[in-house]
């Protein structure tokens, strides 16, 4: 991959398109607290100005800002724009599909970060090579607000750890990045500080395939792998089948494993837990997603898994089988 070039005091941009529909009335570009308009005339556009640094932006048609988010940045940005009409009910609206034909490097920057991401599986080993690759960008484009988001969507899927995360934004200065990313950041941050390796789970209630209440801390043994799934996530019971073996070997060594759900509804769970008929404990969290342990643990990408003592103090997070065999075969053999 190509490094992005060193940032100047001011960057010029060019953003310009086509639009392929009805559209005759002014488009306009959101970015920082900013909104730039200018006419479509003959079914084109173009804006032209400067940032301090790339910038992500967003289009607004009439009143509608779409949810894609592009970045203004020293370059000829080249859009093309599809206007459609769309009718549900009685009620006709237009819908806009955004494609980015040409310009900028920060397209190119995440899909590679993007298949990066979709080829890493969380483990310890990947997190160290994933802190050193978005180190290396920092270093070249500190102020690029596409890393604000990175480092945010890192966080809340937690790819990286409360430290990991913290020691890269040490590097960055993020008064110059995105407000809504570094709320995005900040707050995941403050749960992923909550429940780092070395603090301890809270004996949270879960559901039982019985439909009993169970506190957490009573199913705990010497060492818990601590799975968080649903009967969705395919990868989730994928990684289960292939724990097996390491359950199977340690299981009268002090270990245990504890599949937590994430299912709202009971049955989905039941049925997926009877089908794999997995050896391990299963509960469920009330209210999935939204429950007290997935919500105060900012549970919201699957698989996780939690390595953690009788106690519920966390010794290690998101664990690859291979390193999980390791450490048990530290602590148990």
């Amino acid at each position: 991959m190509q490094p992005l070039d060193k940032q100047s005091t001011r960057l010029p941009y060019v953003l310009k398109g086509s639009i392929n529909g009805e559209f005759d009335d002014f488009i306009r570009i959101r970015y920082d607290d900013q909104i730039d308009s200018v006419e479509v005339i003959n079914n084109s556009f173009q804006f032209e100005g400067e940032v301090s640094s790339p910038k992500a932006f967003r289009f607004t048609f009439d009143s509608i800002t779409t949810s894609d988010v592009f970045y203004l940045e020293n370059d000829t940005l080249v859009f093309d724009i599809i206007v459609d009409e769309v009718k549900l009910d009685q009620d006709t609206f237009k819908d806009y599909e955004i494609r980015q034909l040409s310009g900028g490097k920060t397209k190119d920057l995440k899909a590679y970060m993007n298949t990066l991401l979709k080829s890493s599986s969380k483990s310890k080993k990947n997190r160290s090579l994933l802190v050193k690759e978005i180190d290396s960008l920092i270093k070249i484009y500190p102020n690029h607000d596409y890393l604000g988001k990175l480092l945010s969507e890192l966080s809340m899927k937690q790819y990286l750890l409360y430290t990991d995360i913290r020691g890269l934004v040490s590097k960055i200065n993020i008064d110059e990045l995105n407000p809504h990313d570094i709320g995005v950041l900040e707050k995941y941050q403050q749960k992923r500080r909550n429940y780092q390796i070395g603090s301890e789970i809270p004996s949270f209630e879960l559901i039982s395939i019985t439909s009993e209440t169970v506190k957490l801390r009573s199913e705990l043994s010497k060492l818990n792998l601590i799975i968080f799934w649903d009967s969705w996530c395919e990868e989730c019971k994928s990684k289960q089948a292939d724990l097996l073996e390491i359950y199977r070997s340690y299981k009268f060594e002090g270990f245990e494993v504890i599949g937590v759900s994430l299912d709202t509804n009971q049955q989905d769970w039941i049925t997926a837990v009877s089908q794999k008929s997995f050896p391990w404990k299963s509960l469920r969290v009330e209210s999935g997603f939204t429950g007290k342990m997935a919500s105060e643990m900012g549970i919201v990408d699957l698989p996780q898994n939690y390595l953690v003592d009788k106690k519920g103090r966390i010794i290690e997070i998101n664990l690859s089988l291979d390193e999980l065999k390791t450490i048990l075969s530290a602590l148990l053999d």
